[in-house]
């Protein structure tokens, strides 16, 4: 018999178009973004979803898409960092069990003159208060 030591969903390069950045170009026009996340989480219940196969065990990433979107696209920040805040936390509101939250964002392309660059973003791991 195996015992499950972690558990993660894992979203990469998830894309799509919001308004970030200080730069007056970026402010009037959307600019795409890819947003990639893991998500360390316990099972609800104490029910192992690697065993039960059920949906209501685990952490339905249909759900972190939607949530990643509503964050992405429902403010306008000016920092790549508060945006990777605003998706931690919409994630964290709406699903218990989460033990860490990984977000990383970049911008396609970078927008830096003369300069080629394959990724340009940042990354930050949160931890809900409950698990503080």
């Amino acid at each position: 018999m195996m015992k499950v030591e972690n558990a993660r969903i894992l979203i990469r390069d998830l894309q799509f178009s919001a308004t970030v950045g200080v730069l007056a170009h970026e402010r009037r026009e959307k600019q795409k973004l890819s947003c990639s996340v893991e998500i360390e989480f316990q099972f609800s219940g104490g029910n192992d979803p690697s065993r039960t196969d059920k949906i209501h065990d685990t952490v339905d990433y249909s759900d972190i898409i939607e949530d990643i979107l509503q964050a992405g696209l429902g403010e306008s920040p000016f920092l790549l960092e508060r945006l990777t805040r605003l998706i931690a936390e919409k994630i964290a509101r709406r699903h218990s069990g989460i033990r860490s939250i990984s977000v990383f964002l970049k911008k396609i392309p970078p927008p830096v003159n003369g300069v080629f660059a394959d990724t340009i973003g940042v990354s930050f791991t949160y931890t809900p208060e409950s698990h503080q």
